[in-house]
């Protein structure tokens, strides 16, 4: 860490060059191109040229210069790590490189850039505290990983990905959600504040450092990003790394940290103050508050569809002829389940699996199914619910009469579910 009077010395050559390379990397990883939009759609919408040009320099680079063996025609989405975020990635290091050879022999007789460096790092933290927020409210409010739904817990475990392990093992436990998500919301708020951001930085890279970790081994594709959040951190902890070594290594004491003020006048110090203020308020209106209104929609406490449940078939009459459960049968169906609002999974005897939408109206008892795949194909079914778990449908599909009864299973018998948390094992419950 420089103090004051080391502040006023000429920098070297190599020291503007790589300060203002690592500079321009961050800026450029601010990054406006996924679909999966982090920020607030207004954002985007301003963004757009920006967005567009990187929309088609990425698919000429891959096509002119690395010759790819197949056309760039996949954008960011809800996976981080496509060819085009690969792409972007090393193109974000050539301009970066190029920027700055060119802006250092341009501004050769610049003594130092302590003033741009100080503004940078304001920006690429209030960057990386905004991103922390984001990815730490979902999981404190309980949106990113929710509990395993019905279609999970009715799924072969080794049918999971390894993603899909990952979501079911962290939604599991809303403890691990806040205790993780905290943990990133902590970073997020220490990094907006001059005094608090060393101690920032640095949860900020044991908490990305556990998201990288994790991201790699279950093969998460938000790799890239997470180890661009993770970058970030380290970048801004590296500004004080003198004093780090010299704590940590050395068993030196430590100069105090040269936290510098730029303004000189009261009214600089309000609209810095200002500006802070509505950086904050923003971060905490795009996060928190969005994320709580879509828990009322998304999250676990939401309102359950009508008829919420797994419907397993016990008896199938197609045309007044009953079917038997043959394991062959790609008619006769073996299990229903409605998990989400306004939709039904349906597994047949040879364990094909197909969607349909489903409209439940409880006022008449009538079920109103439309396929995913022709919106044209629908039919109407009445159901009569008996005790807790009879559920009997008939009705016509095209011009054949149907008639199915379904016992619902008791989904809170599962392990997964009823087993819960207990101060005392005895005994290991590994099952």
């Amino acid at each position: 860490m420089e103090t004051r009077s080391e502040n006023l010395k000429p920098w070297s050559i190599s020291k503007r060059f790589f300060t203002l390379l690592s500079i321009y990397f961050a800026f450029l990883m601010v990054d406006f191109t996924s679909s999966d939009e982090l920020f607030p759609h207004f954002v985007y919408v301003l963004m757009t040229p920006y967005t567009e040009f990187w929309h088609w320099m990425v698919p000429w680079f891959g096509e002119h210069v690395l010759h790819l063996s197949y056309p760039i025609t996949v954008r960011p989405n809800g996976s981080g790590d496509t060819t085009y975020n690969y792409v972007l990635q090393l193109l974000w290091i050539i301009f970066a490189l190029l920027i700055t050879t060119i802006w250092t022999i341009l501004d050769r007789k610049r003594p130092s850039y302590h003033q741009f460096q100080y503004w940078s790092r304001i920006v690429i933290r209030y960057f990386l505290a905004y991103m922390l927020f984001v990815y730490g409210f979902v999981k404190v409010i309980k949106l990113q990983f929710p509990f395993p739904d019905l279609i999970r817990l009715t799924e072969p475990y080794g049918d999971s990905t390894p993603m899909g392990l990952a979501w079911t093992f962290v939604g599991y436990s809303s403890g691990y959600n806040l205790f993780t998500g905290g943990a990133e919301v902590l970073a997020g708020i220490l990094l907006f504040y001059k005094r608090t951001t060393l101690f920032g930085s640095l949860v900020a890279m044991t908490v990305m450092a556990n998201v990288v970790a994790m991201n790699f081994a279950y093969d998460i594709p938000v790799k890239i990003f997470s180890l661009n959040l993770l970058i970030m951190a380290t970048w801004i902890a590296w500004y004080d790394k003198d004093r780090l070594i010299n704590f940590f290594f050395l068993n030196k004491i430590t100069t105090p940290s040269a936290i510098e003020y730029p303004y000189h006048t009261k009214w600089k110090k309000i609209v810095q103050l200002s500006l802070k203020s509505i950086a904050i308020l923003f971060a905490l209106y795009s996060t928190l508050y969005s994320n709580l209104n879509m828990a009322k929609e998304y999250g676990d406490a939401a309102p359950k569809a009508p008829l919420y449940g797994i419907y397993d078939v016990k008896t199938f009459n197609l045309k007044g002829q009953l079917l038997a459960p043959l394991t062959t049968d790609s008619t006769r169906w073996k299990r229903m389940i409605i998990g989400y609002p306004g939709y039904a999974r349906i597994t047949k005897m040879n364990d094909s699996i197909f969607w349909v939408k489903l409209k439940v109206d409880t006022s008449l008892k009538k079920l109103h199914f439309t396929s995913n795949e022709d919106p044209e194909d629908k039919f109407t079914w009445s159901y009569l619910k008996q005790g807790k778990d009879q559920l009997t449908v008939k009705g016509l599909m095209g011009k054949d009469s149907i008639n199915i009864q379904f016992k619902q299973f008791d989904h809170t018998q599962f392990n997964l579910v009823k087993t819960g948390f207990h101060w005392i094992n005895e005994y290991p419950n590994n099952r």
